[in-house]
């Protein structure tokens, strides 16, 4: 059997051909272009994104020359546009890097208390939810709020134009602080305590299930002979942890790209019984939950010294066919653990942690004369292995363990990042072999869908496989607690500059 597949990422489409047998017989991406019409504004273009993936699709499906049997999906969460009752976007998808909505959270939490919108969604008061975005648009373009059929996300809007149904995945539903994760269902009491239109938003699938078929028009654009089924897959992050077999109790899962996240699966949604909300709760599928917490800080932090400061290796690395991350991971390893004192606040685009969050930015601290580069880029390094280490600890606070952490994505491949993150969590790290985690684990979803496997957790984790371990090295153990406990402390005392600076 053979899997179309499509993961919907912040910054770039990928599409793929994926055989049962876990062969990539198709990969490609192409770039998503962030539009920033306003200040603090962050959007896909609905319709460019859809261009794109029957491009690419298009492409797939020529280049393979197989039978594709169902089209699954994975994407990113938090992302949300209004279509009207034609189906018509009426604004831009708004991904979760917009500030705008942030204006909003003030009001938002005047009239309901954070921690009763936690207890029941299992999303802390953070602005980068869809709830925060219908907020605003409620209040900022009230017209366009009322032309709203349907606010669907990024998948969402692909699906309906697909298959001319709207849905909202259960999974993507439970990151977007809009469903009450006892229930399952949107929580209407919640929307109607804010003004809100319940009948707005779409009804909620399972993520292995399907929801029809491709219209007839866009399988002939795609180039097949005859429409097939659509499953909707999960969020990204979820399809991650069943590509990586990261199904079981104790089992950390974890991608480092762009952003980065720590979960581990239980068979019921855990919210943070000390009240700091430190972690969120989200749906994965088959009944399984995924605990744990996203952070919007990893290679970024790397892509904007690149930018900054990396113009000569970035020229050499392009002239050479290099990846230019492995050159500065490189110069990293010539500074010793800990940086020389060295502490990196990751937090270049905000963070997601509700007391100071939204207002976080990076700080470097303990910079001095003999500091070089490659201080610097293994201090940036450091600061989101400790970032990861504060949800490790929350989430151990709870009684959730973490007794080994796998791991995939383009910040994966640095053997030297991998290791600084098995020292500071102290457990093993193992990077999983897959072209991409996510692309597989939808075709996992889709091959439940079609009923061709029952148990996913066990058929996960049986086809998983282990590429390298990174256990924890004995020498390092000592300083890294030091550095850590330096850096929850640096982070305790920032907290109401953070706070401050905000209201400035």
């Amino acid at each position: 059997m053979n899997f179309l597949v499509a993961d919907i990422g912040t910054t770039t489409l990928k599409v793929s051909i994926v055989s049962g047998e876990s062969d990539f017989l198709f990969f490609k991406g192409v770039e998503v272009p962030v539009l920033r019409p306003e200040a603090q504004a962050a959007e896909h273009d609905p319709e460019l994104l859809l261009q794109l993936f029957v491009k690419l699709a298009s492409e797939a499906v020529s280049s393979s020359k197989v039978r594709i049997d169902a089209l699954v999906f994975s994407g990113y969460l938090f992302g949300l546009t209004g279509v009207d009752a034609a189906g018509e976007p009426l604004t831009g998808i708004i991904t979760w890097l917009d500030r705008r909505p942030a204006e909003v959270l003030k009001e938002i939490y005047s009239k309901i208390q954070p921690s009763v919108v936690y207890e029941r969604t299992g999303c802390p008061p953070l602005y980068i939810y869809q709830l925060a975005k219908i907020y605003w648009l409620y209040k900022r373009s009230p017209e366009k709020y009322a032309r709203t059929r349907y606010f669907l996300d990024a998948k969402g809007y692909l699906l309906y134009k697909l298959t001319g149904r709207a849905v909202f995945e259960k999974s993507s539903a439970s990151g977007a602080q809009l469903m009450n994760m006892r229930s399952m269902s949107w929580d209407h009491e919640l929307l109607e305590e804010l003004g809100l239109d319940a009948s707005k938003l779409p009804e909620l699938v399972e993520g292995d299930e399907i929801i029809g078929d491709l219209k007839p028009e866009v399988a002939r654009l795609i180039g097949l002979e005859k429409p097939v089924p659509v499953i909707p897959g999960i969020f990204d992050g979820g399809s991650v942890a069943v590509g990586e077999g990261a199904l079981s109790s104790g089992i950390g899962s974890s991608h480092l790209s762009t952003s980065t996240m720590l979960r581990v699966a239980s068979d019921r949604p855990i919210v943070d019984g000390t009240g700091k909300m430190r972690f969120q709760i989200y749906y994965a599928c088959d009944g399984v939950w995924l605990p744990g917490g996203a952070l919007n800080n990893a290679g970024i932090v790397l892509r904007w010294f690149r930018d900054n400061f990396g113009h000569l290796e970035k020229l050499l690395s392009e002239e050479l066919g290099e990846n230019v991350y492995d050159a500065l991971t490189l110069e990293a390893g010539q500074a010793p653990p800990g940086a020389g004192g060295l502490i990196f606040l990751p937090y270049l685009v905000g963070e997601r942690i509700p007391e100071f969050g939204n207002e976080a930015s990076g700080v470097l601290f303990g910079l001095r004369e003999d500091h070089t580069r490659a201080h610097v880029i293994r201090s940036f390094l450091e600061g989101v292995a400790y970032n990861l280490r504060l949800v490790k600890e929350a989430l151990e606070e709870n009684s959730i363990n973490v007794r080994e952490v796998r791991i995939t994505g383009g910040g994966a491949s640095s053997d030297l990042w991998l290791q600084i993150i098995a020292d500071v969590l102290e457990v093993p790290v193992r990077r999983v072999h897959t072209r991409d985690a996510a692309l597989w684990g939808a075709a996992l979803l889709g091959m439940k869908a079609l009923g061709y496997i029952r148990d996913l957790r066990s058929y996960a984790e049986r086809k998983a496989r282990i590429a390298k371990t990174f256990t924890p090295s004995r020498e390092n153990l000592d300083g890294y607690r030091k550095s850590y406990e330096l850096f929850k402390l640096l982070l305790e005392r920032i907290k109401p500059v953070y706070l401050r600076q905000a209201v400035a």
